[in-house]
This record gives C-alpha cells, structure tokens and sequence, in this order.
C-alpha cells in the first residue's frame, strides 16, 4: 500500500516537468503600475490576469508593494491584439483592459498607472480570489497562500502548515524544516509567547481560517532576528477589508469540536478587529515499548494515552490613520486553556535469565494550565518619498502557566503503592522595544537601506516542589528536586542591509546583523549559578539573476544561532515514569549554523513553475536530545551540545493548472544527516525524505474537491531512525452565494484507524524500540457564513520578535 502511495505521490510531482516542455514560440513581458484613484496610492498584491477573448486566464501574476506588476507570456501570432488584462483587487471595482500585442514586441508597457475605484463589492470575489495560486516562489521565501485551499477549513494551522513546501509537520503538531526543530515561527511577523511556551500546541489552538498564507523563509536576511537554527516561518493572517464584517465558524467532528466568531468594522480613519476561538481536541495514541540492556536485562512498557485538552484564544487589533502617511496601532492576542497529558503505563523488568524482577501498574495525571498575552503598540510613518518609512514598536508578553503532575505506581501482588507529586509553576514577563529605518536612494527605489535596533527583556520564574508518597504515609517533601529558578535574558541588536536592483534583472541584498547576549540564571537552594555572555555578528548575503523570461537563478548565504532558553536550561526533572526521565541541562551553550543555498525556478507563462533549492548547512555546538541509561537501568534524556553536525539535500516545489477547474501542487524534501560524536560513540548518518501532493478540482453548482496526502520516509536520528508515516485528508465543499455560506466536508485518514511508526532508538549501552500508534482517522463538518461590505484593507504593525527557541516545550 504505502508503495503505491510513493509511486502516486512522485508521478503527480513530476506532471510539471512534462508540461513545462511545452514553452510557446515568443515571451512578450507587459507591465505597468495599479493606485488607488482616490487615495493615488499602490494597490498591494492586486491580482492581475492576462485573458483571451473567451475569458480563459492565459497568464497571471500580481502587484509589488509599489503597485508595479510585470506579467510575462509566451504569445503565438493568433494571440496578438486579443487579448485583455483582468485587474481585480478586494474593496475595488474590477477593471478589463486591451492589450495591444505586437507579433515583433518584446515589451509592452501599459500607458499610465491603471487606476481602480474603491467600491462595496459584491459576491463575485470568491470567483476572482479561486484562480490564485496556491504555491508562489518570492524573492527569498516560498509563500503557500492557504486562502485558497478548501481543505483548511475547520482545520488549524498545524494542518495548514503541513502542506507548505519544505516543511514537515507529524500527527501532533511538531514543525521540522529539512531535518531541523530548531526554527522560529511568527505570527503576522511578529513574536508570539503563545507559540514560544509550546509551538505545536499553540499552532492546533489556532483556527486555519485566520489564515491567509505561509511564508517559509529558509535563509533570513540581517532584518530578522538571528535566533532559528533551521529558518523562519511567517504565518499571515487574514486582515479587516470592509467597511463592516464578520464570520461565524463552527465545526464539528469526531476529533475536536470549534468555534471561531470574528468582527470587523472600518471607517477612514479606524480600523477594530475582534476574533475569538474556542476548541475542544482530542488526542490519542498507544505505544508499546521494548529497552535491552547492557547487563541483560529487558524493559518493556505499553502505555495509552486519550486526552482532550479544551482552549482558547483570541485577537484584537485597533489601527488609527489620522492621515495616509501616519498609523498607530494597539494589538492584543491572548491565550488560556487546558492541556492534559494523561496515561497509563504498564511497567515489565526482566532479569537476564528471564525471571520478572519487577512489575507495577501505573497512573499518571498531568494537566498543564495556562494563561497569557501579546500586548503590542506601533507607530509607522511614511514619507513622500517612495519606500522611505519609520517603524517603531513596543511589546509586552506577560504569562504564566501551571504544569503539575501525580504519578501513581501499584504492584500486583505485593499491595505496595508508591506516589510522586511534583508542582510546576512558571511566570514570565517580557518587553521588547524595536526601530526600523528604510531609506530610498533613488526615485525608483533600485537602492535601499534598511537598519534598526532591538532590546529585549526577558525574567522568568519557575518553582518546583516535589513531594513522594509511599502505601498511606503522608507525603514527603524531596528537598534535593525542589527549588526556584530566576532566569534572566537580556539581547541588543543592531542590523544595516542594503537592496539594490540592476538592468539585466540582477538583484543583490547583502546586510549585517550585530547581537549581544546577557544570561542569568540561579537557584533559591543550590549555590550553582548560570552566566553567560557572547557577541555575535551575523552576515547574510542573497544574489539573484534572471537568465530569461522563464528562468532564475540565486545564492544564498547566512548564519542563525540557537540560545538555549529556561525550558533547555531547568534541571526539573519530568520523572512522572520513573523508568524514563527528562530533565534540562544549565551547562548548554549556544548553537551556530552556517548554510548556504542555490536555488534555481522555472516559470512558464502558462502557470506552471517549478523551484528547486540544493542547501547544504553545518552547525557547530549543536543542541540535540541525547538519551542515556544510568543505575538501575533509568533513561535519561536531556539536551546536549554536540560537536557539530552536518545537513544537505534538495528542496523543490511544483505547481500545474491542466485547465481552469483543475489545479496541482506538491513538494519533495530529501536531506542527507550526519551526526558523528566519537565521545558519545554516536557515527549515524543516511537519508530522509518527504513527499506531499495537493490538487483542487472546482465543480459545477459551486462545489469543490480537494485531496491531500503526505508521505514521510525513513527518517535518520540522532541515535536511530524512525519508520515511514503517512496522513491524507479528503475534502468536499459547497459554496452558497446569498447569504455567503460555506459546508465542508473534510475526512482525515479515513481508510486507516490509526498510523504505526516504530522508533529505534540505541547505544552501546542500550537498544529501544517503541512501536507508536496515533489515532488521526477523522471527520469534521464545518459551517462558515461571512458577511458584511468591503473596504479599503488595513495592516497592522507588529514586533518581529523571532529570537525564541520555539522547538522545544517546557
């Protein structure tokens, strides 16, 4: 079966390599520029096609951030003088427009900007916005644009993020990016607490449906912060564009059950935005394990887990536009809930000559509470000359979370029962404040510089109390695990990067990022004290060149650091399974890679593309998990520096539209891994890959279909591999004009009660294998009515904090 999968998967992958040979007989390159007639400023990311006279899109593409488009098509001598530009943007009348081709014309510049009238617009968006790609190649990053995918609605963003190129995403929501967790995820640019405190957590709290696309950003320039070993992942949300707005998402399944109100109002100088969201998820999954010992001895454990875990979330955004130059803005996202982890765990040791040595039963509560908010204020400011503005913005993070857990072990047989209570606490407050310069050197803004600087501020406390419990004595407090731990983070930033465009479509952007970096931390009991302090100068370099009208190619280059943060640091052991043990480590240091990347895109003017990326990346103390087996043959698993390890593999991305109704997408992952450690005695090294395909089909009667399926092979560990994965999802949905409803049908895995992955794990003092079982089949029904008009949309501006180490859960 799972053969057949990659057989499948990997033909649909290469349809764009067939179809991309049939190139026409002449490019012709038509542009111009689109304002606004009122305002007379750029429409952003307005969608342009280039039609014949039956209205079939032969072209396609979109306006920059000046509102310049540039739209290349490979014409025939039957083509010329018919054909018309379609410009359509949301809050604005759509507007058709001659194109005069010539048969002997490379270049045909449109006279004039095209002007469009601001206007409440009727239902024929959702035509307008159908024809969108799905997958588009940027300079710098890959943007899936999940607006325009019908099997996220109802989802989260883990399901919206699993079908970005160059990502993997596993059943619970853990985000890798070519073998590497260590990367950075934003929201809307901006750092998130919620996503700091636990990424996949935070991402299935999110409702896919504030979510307009995926930007994955693999080698950042000096603008971004330097934290994100792997890269950074810009999630896009949709933004307030009418005069009067709301949505009302509800769904309903075997899984998780949610419910996404949202509300919008927008005058000329106001913009109010509320959503809010509220789920109930439902988790499950079994795993059977089996540990052989050095001495001889054989551990083996099953343990169950079914959980639901209820939560919420919610944003506010108010933006003030006392004129069209000058926007203050007040943002508030907040999050509560609770996340249970609990299970039940039966416990066999096995002596050598195969007697049973012991044996307990054992329970283990664990509910994690939390609460917490982003609270930002920004000031921008543009001025009359082009690409020339001012961003100031100001962020506090506070939160706090309660993680406790009672773990309860019985023996058969003998009666005895011994207890463990430990108390997690955590509070944390941040404040980051941050400016941002650009500077135009010319009218045309070939030349720009960008600089800015950042501080930020980070306390937090964390008091752990552990107390054990032996048959019906009162509990008994552990001094040596219990204490409080202050942790202190403080970083100053500064970067300079510069822009510059070249005639014969030469692009360079080359900058330079400095970070200070002051780490304290101490204990309330222990005299052991952390400190640590480091410089770190950053350069970054991205080179393009357009060789035609259908081909690009560019180089980059960058470094990123990974610092380790409180959850890496705190020594509070999780020994809520006693035979299995993690615990951080306060002697970590920080972690530096180097990556550079050649990337090469195929455009053909027919909507086809294609981009591959060949990356290859060095780290240098690398963090990893290392797991070990001490006394009485206890696993312990805690992060470690590792002498360096190395990563390089293929990246590609494809995209067909075989006519109108129909469209394919899919991506390709294949990285090689090498981890070599000669004083853990560690030499693993081999290949990975993944593979994803999703294609749309648009029906009579306003339906749809889509289908998705994602297939992960053989990946290699640190200490061992893990087996192929798979996760497909079907989707049917209806689509009603007046009053704007939507009905979808979405079925996860539906021919697979649950997936197996088994997990090898070994040493020279150890083997273990855990046969995993996570019970994704599901099925969801959503119901999703919008309303109100349109209007001129509203952004708001937020921190990019992106320097939290967002792999890792406390």
């Amino acid at each position: 079966m799972k053969y057949n999968w990659i057989l499948l998967l990997t033909g649909l992958l290469l349809v764009p390599f067939c179809l991309g040979a049939q190139s026409a007989s002449k490019v012709v390159q038509v542009r111009s520029s689109i304002l606004d007639s009122i305002s007379r400023r750029p429409v952003v990311y307005a969608t342009i096609h280039l039609v014949n006279e039956s209205g079939v899109s032969r072209a396609s593409g979109y306006s920059g951030e000046d509102g310049a488009f540039m739209i290349r098509y490979g014409i025939t001598a039957e083509d010329a003088g018919k054909l018309f530009l379609l410009v359509s943007c949301t809050g604005f009348e759509d507007k058709k427009i001659p194109v005069p081709l010539q048969e002997d014309a490379a270049v045909m510049d449109i006279p004039g900007p095209v002007l469009l009238h601001p206007v409440s617009r009727s239902m024929e968006e959702v035509t307008v916005r159908a024809v969108k790609k799905i997958i588009d190649v940027q300079p710098g990053k890959i943007v899936y644009n999940a607006e325009n995918d019908v099997t996220n609605k109802g989802g989260t963003a883990a399901e919206v993020l699993r079908k970005a190129p160059v990502l993997n995403v596993d059943g619970q929501g853990n985000v890798s990016m070519r073998g590497s967790a260590n990367l950075k995820i934003l929201i809307d640019g901006k750092y998130s607490g919620q996503i700091a405190r636990s990424p996949a957590d935070a991402l299935n709290m999110m409702p896919a449906d504030i979510v307009k696309a995926v930007e994955v950003i693999t080698t950042p320039s000096a603008k971004y912060d330097a934290e994100g070993a792997a890269g950074i992942i810009n999630i896009i949300t949709k933004k307030n564009s009418r005069r009067f707005s709301g949505a009302l998402e509800m769904a309903a399944g075997n899984r998780e059950q949610v419910l996404n109100p949202r509300i919008a109002i927008t005058n000329a100088k106001w913009s109010f935005s509320l959503h809010g969201h509220l789920h109930r998820l439902r988790s499950k999954e079994a795993a059977f394990t089996e540990r052989m010992q050095e001495d001889g001895n054989r551990l083996y454990q099953e343990q169950y887990q079914d959980n639901h875990a209820p939560h919420g979330s919610g944003d506010m955004a108010l933006i003030y536009s006392p004129d069209e130059r000058t926007e203050w803005s007040l943002g508030v996202n907040y999050w509560l809930g609770k996340w249970p982890d609990n299970s039940q765990i039966d416990t066999r040791l096995y002596l050598p000559d195969g007697s049973l040595a012991e044996a307990y039963n054992q329970t283990i509560d664990r509910k994690e509470s939390y609460l917490g908010a982003d609270i930002n204020l920004g000031y921008n400011k543009k001025f009359k000359k082009n690409n020339r503005e001012i961003t100031v913005l100001v962020q506090l993070t506070p939160s706090g979370s309660r993680a406790p857990y009672f773990s309860s072990s019985f023996y058969p047989g003998t009666g005895s029962l011994y207890g463990e209570q430990n108390n997690n606490t955590v509070k944390n407050k941040e404040w980051t404040v941050q400016a941002d310069y650009s500077h135009p050197f010319n009218r045309d803004g070939n030349y720009i510089l960008e600089t800015g600087v950042k501080a930020i501020l980070r306390n937090v406390r964390n008091r752990y109390e552990v107390f054990t419990i032996e048959n019906d004595q009162p509990p008994v407090p552990d001094a040596d695990r219990s204490d409080l731990f202050t942790y202190r983070q403080y970083i100053g930033a500064a970067y300079a990067l510069f822009k510059a465009k070249w005639e014969q479509h030469w692009y360079a952007e080359t900058g330079l990022r400095y970070e200070r970096t002051d780490i304290q931390g101490q204990f309330e009991q222990k005299t052991a004290v952390i400190e640590n302090q480091f410089d770190n100068l950053i350069p970054t370099l991205n080179l393009s060149k357009r060789l035609n009208e259908q081909h690009q190619l560019g180089l980059t280059y960058t470094q990123r650091i990974t610092r380790p943060y409180i959850w890496d640091l705190n020594p509070n052991a999780n020994a809520s399974d006693p035979k299995n043990i993690q615990t951080g480590n306060p002697e970590l240091k920080p972690e530096m890679m180097y990556q550079t990347e050649l990337t090469y895109g195929l455009q053909i003017s027919t909507g086809y593309f294609i981009n591959t990326a060949l990356f290859w990346k060095r780290t240098s103390n690398a963090i990893v998990d290392f797991t070990e087996i001490v006394q009485q043959g206890i696993s312990i698993t805690r992060k470690e520096n590792m002498a360096s390890n190395s990563v390089y593999g293929l990246n590609m991305s494809a995209s067909v539209r075989p006519n109108a109704q129909w469209s394919i997408n899919g991506n390709l992952n294949l990285n090689y891994l090498n981890y070599t450690n000669n004083a853990w005695q560690v030499f693993n090294r081999g290949w990975a890959s993944d593979v994803n395909v999703n294609t749309t089909c648009k029906l009579p009667r306003n339906y749809s279909l889509q289908l998705f399926g994602a297939y992960d092979t053989r990946k290699v560990t640190l200490q061992g591999y893990e087996t192929p994965v798979y996760y497909y999802v079907l989707a049917v949905r209806k689509e009603l004009a007046s009053p704007k409803i939507a009905i979808t049908v979405t079925t996860t895995n539906p021919f697979s009660k649950y997936v197996r992955q088994t997990k090898y794990l070994s040493a020279p003092s150890f083997s273990t294998t855990a046969a995993q079982r996570d019970y994704l089949q599901g099925y969801r029904v959503t119901f999703n009515w919008e309303f109100g008009n349109n209007q001129k949309e509203k952004n708001i501006k937020k921190v990019k904090n992106d320097d939290v180490n967002n792999a890792t859960k406390m």
